[in-house]
C-alpha cells in the first residue's frame, strides 16, 4: 500500500527505512565501500580482462560449469551487502555465490563467532565426527558442538512442519551429499519395511523374479548386519522433470534439468520421473498398487510390472521434489499439485523428500515447503546453511545400521559447525533495530512484496523483453527474451546476473537477495534492470512481437 509517508507493507514503511541507515565503511586494499551510501557506478564491464583470467584458471583447474561468459570476481576488493567494489566501479551481486549467503558477511554475530574460534584455538580443529562423539565439556563462549547444531535444526524443522515429530540430522559437506544420504535412508527404509511386512523369504523371491543374484562374497562374515546381501536392490526413487539435486552419481539419477549434466554417466535403472507441476495422475499411473505377494504370483511377476513401465508401490522408496526449483528455472511448485502428490505418497507409504538446498531461509520462511501445508519425511539443506544436513523423521534414523553412510568432514570441522549455528540462529532469532525489531525472515518476506511491486512496474514497461516473473521473499525468477544479451548488458550496467533453466527464445534469470536486504539495494537493482531492459528492447525494436509461440527450445518431456 502506498501512502504519503512511503510504501507500507503489513505495517512497515519500506521507504522510511532509508533514514535509519548507519553503516561502517568496509575497507580492503585501500578501497572503501559503505552499504548505506554506495551507488552502482560501473565504468565499463567489471573485470574486462576476463579472457586472460579464465585462461590462467583453465590451465590449473578441471572444468566445471564455467563458460566464456562467466564473470571474474576480484577477491581483493571490498563487499558490503549486495554491493561489490571492482576495478571498473561498484556493481550489485544478484546471485550470491548461487545462494550461499543469507545476510551481510560482516554481521556482528558472525564476526564474534570467528573471533571466538580463533581465540580458543578451534578455528582449525577438525575431527572425524563419524568416528568420535564431539563435545565441549565446558562452556567456551558461544561456541557449539555438532550435537547442538543438530538440536537447533531438528527443533526448527519439527516446528516448521507440524506433524513431522522428532527429527535427527545427518551432517555432510554439500547439498549433493545431503541428497545422497536422503536417497540411501529412503531405500534402507523401503528394505526394512519390506522385510518386516513380508519376511526375508519374499525378498528372496522378489530378487529371483527380477534376476538379481545373491552377493556371496561376505557369506560367513559374522559382522552386522545379518541380512543376506544381493547384487542390487530394486527400490525406486522418483523425481521431477526440470529438477536439479546435484551431480554426484546418486542424486544425478534425480537431476533432470540440462543435457550437460547427464552425458556418459551411469544411472540407476530404479529411477523414474514425472512432470513438475503436472497431474496427480502422472504419479498415480506409475504405481501398481497391488500387494507385492499378489504381483509376484501374477503372470510375469514384478518383472512384468517394470517392463510395462510401472512400479510396484511397495518398492517406491522416495518422491523427491524442490518446492522451488532452482537450476530448473526458479519455478514454484503449484500448491494444489504438490499437496495432492504429498497425500498420495502418504497414502501409499512413499517417503516425501524436500530438497531445500537453494531455498533454505530465502522465501520469507525457513523452508519453502512450509508454504504448502505438507509434511515431508526428509528435508535436505546446504549452501547458506554452511554445511550439508539431511533432516529426517527420527524413526528413519532408528532404522539405520552402523556404517550405512559416512563422509570425511561432515560435522567434524568446528569452524563450519559454529558458523552454521550462528547463521541459522541469527536468521530465526535476531531482532534487527534497523527493521524496527523485525527478524530477517520477516524482512525477506516484506522486501519480497516490495520487489514484487517494482518488478510488476518493469514488466509493464518492458513486456517485449520481460513478460513475466515469479518468486517469494528473496528468490525471484524472471522470464526474459535474449537472455545472454540481458546478462551481458546488465553486467555493463552494474549487476551480476545468473541464468537458470533451459535456454530458449524465452529463458529464466534468477535474482537472489540477502535476508537483510535494504530498500535502497532493491531500488538500485530495479534501476539497473530498467536500464538493461530498455537497452535490450531498443536493440530489438524491429523484432516480431513476443507471442505465445515463443517458448523454451527444450520443453520438459
Amino acid at each position: 500500500m502506498s501512502t504519503s509517508a512511503g510504501v507500507v507493507i503489513d505495517g512497515y514503511d519500506v521507504l522510511a527505512e532509508t533514514g535509519r541507515y548507519r553503516f561502517a565503511d568496509r575497507v580492503l586494499g585501500g578501497r572503501r565501500l559503505n552499504r548505506g551510501t554506495a551507488m552502482v557506478a560501473p565504468g565499463g564491464t567489471p573485470h574486462a580482462d576476463a579472457g586472460e583470467a579464465q585462461r590462467r584458471y583453465a590451465q590449473q583447474v578441471v572444468p566445471s560449469t564455467l563458460t566464456p561468459a562467466s564473470p571474474v570476481v576480484d577477491l581483493s576488493y571490498p563487499v558490503a551487502g549486495l554491493f561489490v567494489d571492482s576495478p571498473a566501479g561498484v556493481y550489485l551481486d544478484l546471485y550470491q555465490g548461487v545462494a550461499q549467503r543469507l545476510f551481510d558477511d560482516q554481521h556482528p554475530r558472525l564476526r564474534g563467532i570467528i573471533e571466538q574460534l580463533a581465540g580458543y584455538g578451534l578455528a582449525f580443529r577438525r575431527e572425524i565426527a563419524t568416528d568420535d562423539v564431539l563435545e565441549l565439556g565446558r562452556p567456551l563462549g558461544d561456541l557449539r558442538a555438532p550435537r547442538e547444531l543438530a538440536a537447533l535444526v531438528n527443533g526448527l524443522t519439527s516446528a516448521a512442519f507440524p506433524g513431522l515429530g522428532a527429527c535427527r540430522t545427518f551432517f555432510s559437506n554439500s547439498g549433493a551429499e545431503a541428497g545422497e544420504a536422503a536417497i540411501k535412508l529412503a531405500q534402507l527404509h523401503c528394505y526394512r519395511r519390506l522385510v518386516a511386512r513380508h519376511g526375508p523369504a519374499l525378498v528372496e523371491r522378489l530378487m529371483a523374479d527380477l534376476g538379481i543374484p545373491r552377493d556371496r562374497v561376505f557369506d560367513g562374515d559374522p559382522s552386522p548386519p545379518d541380512d543376506p546381501l544381493y547384487a542390487d536392490y530394486p527400490f525406486v526413487i522418483i523425481g521431477c522433470d526440470g529438477a536439479f539435486h546435484g551431480r554426484t552419481l546418486g542424486v544425478l539419477n534425480l537431476t533432470r534439468s540440462r543435457k550437460a549434466q547427464q552425458l556418459a554417466f551411469s544411472k540407476l535403472r530404479w529411477r523414474r520421473h514425472v512432470p513438475f507441476n503436472g497431474r496427480l495422475q502422472d504419479l498415480a499411473d506409475l504405481l501398481d498398487r497391488r500387494p507385492l505377494p499378489e504381483i509376484l504370483s501374477s503372470p510375469g511377476g514384478a518383472s512384468a510390472v517394470f517392463a510395462a513401465g510401472k512400479v510396484p508401490v511397495e518398492l517406491a522408496a522416495l518422491f523427491a521434489v524442490e518446492c522451488y526449483q532452482g537450476e530448473g528455472g526458479y519455478r514454484l511448485a503449484d500448491r494444489g499439485w504438490l499437496r495432492a502428490i504429498a497425500a498420495l505418497c502418504k497414502e501409499h507409504g512413499i517417503l516425501l523428500g524436500l530438497d531445500e538446498v537453494q531455498s533454505f531461509g530465502r522465501t520469507g520462511a525457513l523452508y519453502a515447503g512450509e508454504r504448502y501445508g505438507i509434511v515431508p519425511d526428509l528435508v535436505w539443506i546446504a549452501k547458506a546453511a554452511v554445511v550439508g544436513m539431511t533432516v529426517v523423521r527420527a524413526e528413519l534414523a532408528d532404522e539405520a545400521h552402523v556404517g550405512w553412510h559416512s563422509n570425511t568432514f561432515g560435522g567434524g570441522k568446528l569452524f563450519d559447525v559454529n558458523l552454521s549455528y550462528a547463521v541459522i540462529d541469527t536468521l530465526v532469532n535476531w531482532k534487527e533495530p534497523l527493521f524496527e525489531g523485525r527478524g530477517y525472515l520477516e524482512n525477506s518476506r516484506l522486501k519480497g512484496e516490495y520487489l514484487r511491486m517494482r518488478l510488476a512496474e518493469l514488466c509493464a514497461q518492458h513486456a517485449d523483453v520481460f513478460p513475466e516473473f515469479s518468486g517469494l521473499g528473496g528468490m525471484w525468477g524472471l522470464t526474459v527474451r535474449h537472455r545472454d544479451e540481458v546478462i551481458a548488458t546488465a553486467w555493463r550496467e552494474g549487476a551480476k546476473l545468473l541464468g537458470c533453466g533451459r535456454r530458449g527464445t524465452r529463458s529464466r534469470l534468477r535474482l537472489i537477495l540477502l535476508t537483510d536486504v535494504l530498500t535502497r539495494e532493491i531500488d538500485q537493482m530495479v534501476a539497473v534492470l530498467e536500464r538493461t531492459l530498455a537497452a535490450v528492447s531498443a536493440a530489438h525494436a524491429d523484432d516480431p512481437p513476443f507471442g505465445e509461440e515463443d517458448d523454451e527450445e527444450e520443453p520438459p518431456a
